[in-house]
């Protein structure tokens, strides 16, 4: 309690140049690309985005 340090500020790190990273606390728009790449596995963009909604919520 004398010497405690808080930090309340949200952070993702990756050691790939090439990582796309999305912090979970995020709010917005589903990008395209999230949508595209599982509509590539066989879902519709609307199962896609409710997927993507989904797992937001857990």
């Amino acid at each position: 309690m004398d010497n405690a340090v808080i930090s309340a500020i949200p952070e993702i790190t990756a050691n790939d140049l090439d990582a796309s990273l999305i912090h979970e606390a995020a709010i917005g728009k589903i990008a395209g690309e999230q949508i595209i790449k599982l509509m590539t596995l066989g879902l519709t963009a609307q199962e896609a985005e409710e997927q993507i909604v989904n797992g937001f919520l857990k």
